[in-house]
């Protein structure tokens, strides 16, 4: 059976407006701002040093914090990011609505952060390789190399393995998974685009970032529930359900 894909962006919607997918989104909500933020305190302090202190009145969000703390602030911001996205796939791929799965927040979570990190170096230096030989192989990296995170966080594979197995589940469903994947991500910047043009001409300058911080983490999740839901029908079709041990009976989740 192949990748439905109506019926993915679907089922991805349900997903995240559900009660768990509230809570992460809530999550995320926070997180994002506070980020934000921190970011904009490093650019303002930046700024400042470098004597061009009026640009700053321009940013909103702000913290009257030493650039060290806010360092350290989007140090652990980005750790506790990885740590929702890991929560958010396996939530999503079991399709959680009401209360989360078991293990959702505490299972091997040190080793999968370290896989997710370090397989997502690689695949992103897969498609840049790959974008800069005509575009072309950029793409089919990006497209067959999707699944790698889901079998990272969801199967407890290292990321080589993960790598291997999304490439052999994608097979037969790529063409779909290059539409499925084309209409989130067109969908995506043309939301991005009209509420930043809207948060530009309505709200003052100082305001006219809020818009874009609240809309990134909704676009963000809802891409996360699309590839949750796909991965978990290809999945199904190719007859080892989500969640599958390894060949040998055991996780194999260490690099």
């Amino acid at each position: 059976m192949a990748l439905r894909i109506g019926s993915t962006l679907q089922e991805a919607g349900y997903r995240l407006f559900s009660r768990t997918g509230a809570i992460l989104l809530a999550a995320f909500f926070a997180l994002m701002i506070g980020f934000q933020a921190l970011i904009n305190t490093i650019v303002a302090i930046s700024f400042t040093r470098l004597g061009f202190g009026e640009a700053t009145a321009a940013l909103p969000l702000t913290l009257d914090i030493p650039l060290s703390v806010a360092g350290a602030g989007v140090a652990v911001g980005s750790v506790v990011s990885l740590y929702l996205t890991i929560v958010s796939f396996r939530t999503f791929v079991a399709g959680a609505r009401d209360s989360f799965p078991d293990g959702a927040f505490t299972r091997n979570v040190p080793l999968a952060m370290v896989n997710v990190l370090v397989g997502g170096i690689v695949y992103g230096l897969l498609v840049f390789i790959g974008s800069l030989l005509l575009l072309i192989p950029g793409i089919f990296a990006y497209v067959v190399f999707i699944f790698m995170m889901p079998y990272i966080i969801v199967e407890d594979r290292n990321f080589v393995a993960a790598l291997k197995e999304s490439y052999r589940l994608t097979e037969g469903d790529r063409v779909a998974l290059f539409v499925l994947l084309f209409i989130v991500i067109a969908a995506a910047a043309l939301v991005g685009g009209i509420v930043g043009l809207i948060g530009a001409l309505a709200l003052p300058q100082p305001a006219a970032q809020l818009p874009t911080v609240v809309i990134q983490p909704l676009v963000s999740l809802y891409s996360t529930a699309v590839i949750a839901v796909a991965f978990e029908q290809l999945s199904e079709t190719d007859g080892i359900p989500p969640s599958a041990p390894s060949e040998d009976g055991k996780p194999t989740t260490a690099l």
